[in-house]
């Protein structure tokens, strides 16, 4: 292996074949040209894996409000409740947790945003779904909630609900 020398091959003479220049050099054996061409059509979409259906300019809203709540809720003494367990398992929060945090968020962070957009990204951040997460809350909070969806899409008036609670 070290030391030895490669043997040259040879014609059938038994002398050692010379490569030209031509032979070694990429330029004049290039064979790129020389592929063959499919006529499968290149299909440049995103994969369904790598997109969302989320409207960008709400994407955006999104993400900022979620890097807002994630700088609040990692300064604070809620920072434990999103933390992973060694085994890679965060823990669900419960009902009084839900309610502090939620409580907590909206005083930081309700002038600049709805309740509602608030909500979402909340139950998002917490990986907390929004159904259990509305059940959670107390009844001055759902109240909030609905009467601001009501200003919005007048829901109530629709289902002829008078009072909530």
């Amino acid at each position: 292996m070290w030391g030895k020398k490669k043997k040259p091959k040879l014609d059938e003479n038994g002398k050692p074949i010379q490569k030209s220049l031509a032979d070694k050099d990429k330029i004049f054996n290039n064979t790129y040209g020389d592929q063959d061409i499919t006529e499968n059509k290149v299909n440049f979409t995103v994969s369904a894996t790598y997109t969302d259906n989320m409207d960008p300019d709400d994407k955006m809203h999104y993400d900022i409000l979620i890097k807002k709540i994630d700088k609040l809720i990692k300064g604070s003494e809620y920072e434990h409740l999103n933390e992973a367990t060694p085994e890679g398992i965060i823990k669900k929060l419960n009902k009084v947790q839900i309610n502090k945090v939620y409580s907590y968020i909206i005083e930081h962070l309700g002038e600049g945003y709805t309740r509602v957009d608030l909500f979402s990204v909340i139950s998002d951040y917490f990986d907390v779904f929004p159904n259990k997460f509305y059940n959670s809350l107390s009844n001055k909070f759902k109240d909030e909630l609905i009467k601001e969806l009501d200003d919005k899409y007048n829901i109530l008036e629709k289902r002829k609900i008078r009072k909530l609670f």
